[in-house]
């Protein structure tokens, strides 16, 4: 015959991830580095378009500035995504 599993508490530590608390999440890298990239590419996107036409002519008719501003606040996002999708874990054990 099978023999189960015994359901009662065992004598290793059990391990558990929980999610980091709000102070912890504050100081997560990802979110510094979001709002770093992030207020450099809102400078930047406001720069671009305010560009004048000698600026686009030095630029060989590219606003530089706008599409630079663009990308930082794509890879913003994109790091505050993969910080609320991801959060980070903090191993903890629990003993009875």
């Amino acid at each position: 015959m099978s023999e189960a599993a015994p359901s009662g508490p065992t004598d290793a530590p059990q391990s558990t991830v929980e999610t980091g608390s709000r102070m912890q999440r504050l100081f997560d890298l990802r979110y510094v580095i979001a709002v770093l990239l992030g207020v450099y590419g809102v400078i930047l996107v406001i720069r671009g378009a305010l560009d004048g036409p000698e600026q686009l002519a030095r630029a060989a008719g590219t606003a530089i500035n706008l599409w630079t501003g663009i990308g930082l606040l794509v890879v913003a996002a994109v790091f505050l995504a993969w910080a609320r999708l991801r959060p980070l874990g903090i191993d903890t054990t629990e003993e009875d």
